[in-house]
């Protein structure tokens, strides 16, 4: 609630406040009877692509569609023919510009208008940089077959239940043994390590020549879950010579700039087992949902030192729940306990596995750290365990929380203390071990920034291929062409732009949606109302200004005063030089005035919103 001091200084526009919202209220119940005009970028018209050329080229081509130019949305396009697949269709968490955004997805329009030729969506694993995106194009793909592992289509599932075309799906379950014919296309699979089990590479040949296609990966002598990577799979493709030679590799390059070789869960299992055998207090354990491998090493010292287990988080306790149902997690008979019973438990007697080592605002971690969590309540001598490291963008959301707990009184404990986490992918080592198992002619980098890739890339001089066998796409919608003579980049380009995911809509990143959000983030909004004769077009009266973030107590009233003038004025200049000037030109023209006006008067730009109310 805004103070007295404010309030009384804005008396001259309270008025005029509560007249536009009893306006916008009644052209909300009655809009038949009032014309309101709202001065904004009209948004084209949508072009019908359903028809398009075949591709009858004899070349294999490959187009990213995300993963190229961010750390997520991961997809990738691979065409021959009249087939297409497609591998991965992830989701990408939105950037900090991008207000109001929930998820951004891959653009398919590429997709869409050859959509009767798609062979079927290959799901490498079930995290959501490569599942997340499914529920929102499958509908518009008409619903393509979906290839994933067991607990890969365990956790699609589940997504596409909650948006309600579950039925509607078709979901394929493959093992790392199978082989898959997809019109032209032969996928086969090999199994790879990550943070997640059940995930695969894949090696697709084509009549024109063959790729692999990693995933995501490291390599761990010692995985969590006891399952190692196929290394003899990987081993036959790069010895295969000739034509069957593989002609690229399209790697994951997240950790190439880092050296040496990613830390193996069996280390991480013996300093979480530390911990909990050490600490003598309740502890709180907060680490991605999806690492089910570490779930399980938890839940095994938890038992091991008698400690009941609780779960906080929609996300944990889903996941814990499929996981456990397809057989990849082992819970012994009452280890895992409602959390409102454990509550009650002796502190030195429970272990509280939750959401939100990444600090989001309304994660299960960040709640009990202010206080706000319905079952647990932060108390002196609580161990906070961070079992994660803060994705690039969340280190001030991750070190609030940290603050807020150690204020609670808790100790915290995270990877600058002892080894707690470890990535699930490969660094440069990981990386040129997966170069001389396939022995590919070429390599293409992917998943990460062009800096990560560039970095992978010069693994793969170390390893023997020359420049003229390293490409590096320079972001999403580039085009590869493979065929018998080689391996080329083309200068085509497929619609790339950043699909936004906004409650229940979905649009182009660059709309005038976001770019009036992010004005309004940084400037306010100045919204004038006018009332005017319908026939004569004539005012009625002054126009009503209504600003919000845009001024100051003190200077308010004079730059309202000023701003009620300047819209008069231009709204009667321009009607007197053309009186056939319709209501979106009128808007635009005082939108326009007025902007000159506030960036010469105070140097800030707000969000200017002219409405026009003909009675």
């Amino acid at each position: 609630m805004e103070n007295d001091k404010i309030r009384g200084s804005r008396q001259s526009q309270e008025k005029e406040s509560s007249a536009l919202d009893r306006f916008i209220t009644q052209i909300m119940q009655d809009g038949s009877d009032k014309e309101l005009v709202l001065a904004s970028k009209q948004p084209p018209k949508k072009q019908n692509h359903s028809r398009k050329p075949k591709n009858k080229s004899p070349r294999l081509r490959v187009i990213p569609l995300g993963g190229l130019e961010e750390v997520g949305k991961n997809s990738m396009v691979f065409e021959y023919g009249d087939d297409i697949i497609a591998i991965d269709m992830g989701f990408q968490f939105p950037e900090e510009d991008m207000f109001g955004i929930d998820y951004i997805i891959p653009d398919i329009t590429y997709l869409e208008e050859r959509q009767r030729r798609i062979r079927g969506i290959i799901i490498t694993h079930g995290h959501l940089d490569h599942i997340g995106g499914l529920a929102y194009v499958l509908p518009r793909l008409g619903f393509p077959p979906v290839y994933g592992t067991k607990l890969t289509l365990g956790l699609i599932k589940k997504q596409l239940s909650e948006h309600g075309i579950l039925k509607q799906s078709d979901l394929r379950e493959i093992k790392s043994s199978d082989c898959l014919k997809l019109g032209h296309f032969q996928a086969k699979f090999f199994r790879v390590n990550h943070s997640i089990p059940d995930c695969v590479g894949v090696h697709l040949t084509s009549p024109v020549g063959s790729i692999v296609h990693t995933g995501d990966f490291k390599f761990d002598e010692t995985p969590a879950d006891d399952v190692p990577a196929e290394t003899d799979k990987m081993r036959a493709i790069g010895n295969k010579t000739g034509f069957d030679r593989v002609d690229v590799l399209f790697s994951d390059s997240t950790n190439a700039l880092k050296p040496g070789r990613t830390v193996s869960e069996k280390i991480i299992g013996e300093s979480l087992d530390k911990v909990i055998s050490e600490t003598e207090g309740r502890i709180i354990i907060a680490s991605f949902s999806s690492l089910i491998g570490r779930i399980q090493q938890i839940l095994n010292s938890a038992q091991k030192h008698d400690r009941v287990v609780a779960l906080s988080g929609r996300s944990m306790e889903n996941n814990v729940d499929i996981a456990r149902d397809l057989g990849y997690l082992k819970v012994p008979r009452g280890l895992i306990r409602p959390i409102k019973e454990v509550s009650k438990l002796a502190p030195n007697k429970v272990l509280i596995i939750t959401t939100g080592s990444q600090g989001e605002a309304m994660s299960a971690l960040t709640r009990m750290s202010i206080g706000d969590h319905k079952n647990v309540k932060i108390q002196k001598g609580d161990t906070v365990v961070l079992s994660a490291h803060p994705i690039i963008g969340n280190e001030r959301a991750v070190a609030a929380v940290i603050n807020n707990l150690c204020k609670l009184g808790a100790n915290i404990v995270n990877n600058d203390i002892m080894d707690i986490h470890t990535s699930g992918h490969g660094k440069q080592d990981d990386l040129e071990q997966m170069l001389r198992l396939i022995r590919p002619k070429n390599l293409a980098p992917i998943h990460g920034n062009l800096y990560m890739r560039t970095a992978h890339s010069k693994l793969g001089k170390k390893v023997g291929l020359g420049d003229q066998n390293l490409f590096l796409f320079e972001g999403n919608g580039n085009v590869m062409e493979i065929d018998r003579s080689g391996v080329r980049m083309t200068k085509e380009e497929v619609p790339s732009n950043y699909i936004v995911v906004d409650g229940l809509g979905m649009g182009d990143a660059g709309s005038q949606v976001l770019v009036d959000r992010e004005v309004m983030a940084h400037n306010g909004v100045l919204v004038v109302l006018f009332r005017a004769d319908k026939k004569t077009k004539k005012l009625k009266d002054k126009p009503l200004v209504l600003t919000r973030g845009f001024l100051y107590v003190k200077e308010a009233d004079e730059v309202v005063a000023k701003m009620k003038d300047e819209a008069e004025k231009a709204y009667n200049s321009l009607l007197a030089k053309d009186p056939k000037a319709n209501s979106f030109h009128v808007c635009n023209y005082v939108k326009r005035v007025l902007d000159g006006v506030s960036h010469r008067s105070l140097a800030r730009s707000p969000l200017v919103v002219p409405w026009i109310m003909n009675v």
